[in-house]
């Protein structure tokens, strides 16, 4: 669980502190992204406020201009770079972002020469941390380490972790937790062979969970509601807003199984089958997420 937000089933997510720097670098300043709903919006903002802490943010937002400023945010990124990202994707993304606000602060005539050498700090000292983390990627056995990490998700999935979301929205939450992980960096630093390995012992996990979940085989069909709907439970709402920020992204014409399990106040995607089978749902939300 990690340390720094707990007491709930999502924001014990490890998925939840790699994607959420990821955001919090991407939402900033000109490059800053749109958010795709207000659930995704106001789910990242109490987030916001656990990570970096309410009365700091109460403190800084007296003067909402500084709250914009390269100055801030590479301050605030540094911080949480150090304390909360663990994976090689996350510390990409999170050095993507940071070359894309330097560019763009670089085209702005008013910017200080004490900025410009901020930004080249910070994408320094991320470079070197994103160096270390595949350093070490290389010299280790990773298809060992991605099927210890997919065995521990599935594991926690049958344990009960993710009861508060939907069956299908468990089985998204589950390949968030691969896809942020050791898990996905194993796909990304692996030979073909060894990614498809993986990708293959991910799915025969999901579909086996997914129907374990509606106590029926794999092969038998439902409809589609009973996939997506929620348990009622004192943190379903929490649950539903913690999934449609994570699927916040997914694309209803090429993902449509994820974005109608995420996106649920959206409406059904045209893609999503009415009536499925585990083995048709599992098999396409993993297709979707690794492939």
């Amino acid at each position: 669980m990690n340390s720094l937000v707990q007491g709930t089933q999502t924001r014990a997510l490890e998925c939840v502190a790699e994607k959420f720097v990821v955001d919090f670098a991407k939402n900033r300043g000109v490059t800053r992204e749109l958010w795709h709903s207000q659930q995704s919006k106001a789910y990242f903002q109490r987030l916001t406020g656990e990570f970096i802490g309410s009365s700091q943010l109460q403190k800084w937002a007296v003067d909402d201009v500084l709250l914009e400023t390269p100055e801030f945010t590479l301050a605030m990124l540094g911080q949480l770079c150090q304390r909360v990202v663990k994976k090689h994707r996350a510390m990409t993304k999170v050095y993507d972002s940071v070359c894309s606000m330097s560019a763009a602060s670089a085209r702005m005539n008013n910017e200080a020469l004490e900025t410009r050498q901020l930004f080249a700090l910070v994408q320094q000292q991320l470079a070197l941390r994103i160096g270390k983390l595949e350093a070490q990627l290389n010299g280790t056995d990773l298809t060992h380490l991605g099927i210890v990490h997919c065995e521990q998700v599935f594991a926690r999935w049958q344990a009960g972790h993710y009861l508060s979301f939907s069956p299908a929205g468990r089985c998204y939450v589950a390949l968030q937790e691969l896809y942020w992980g050791t898990f996905g960096d194993a796909l990304r630093f692996g030979s073909t062979l060894q990614a498809s390995e993986l990708i293959e012992q991910a799915r025969a996990l999901a579909i086996r969970q997914l129907a374990q979940d509606v106590n029926a085989s794999a092969r038998t069909r439902h409809y589609y509601y009973e996939w997506l709907m929620f348990p009622s439970t004192p943190s379903m709402m929490e649950s539903k807003d913690a999934l449609t920020w994570l699927g916040d992204d997914c694309d209803r014409e090429y993902q449509p199984v994820s974005f109608a399990t995420t996106q649920t106040h959206l409406g059904v995607s045209l893609g999503m089958p009415r009536i499925c089978s585990a083995m048709r749902l599992g098999s396409a939300m993993v297709d979707e997420v690794f492939i």
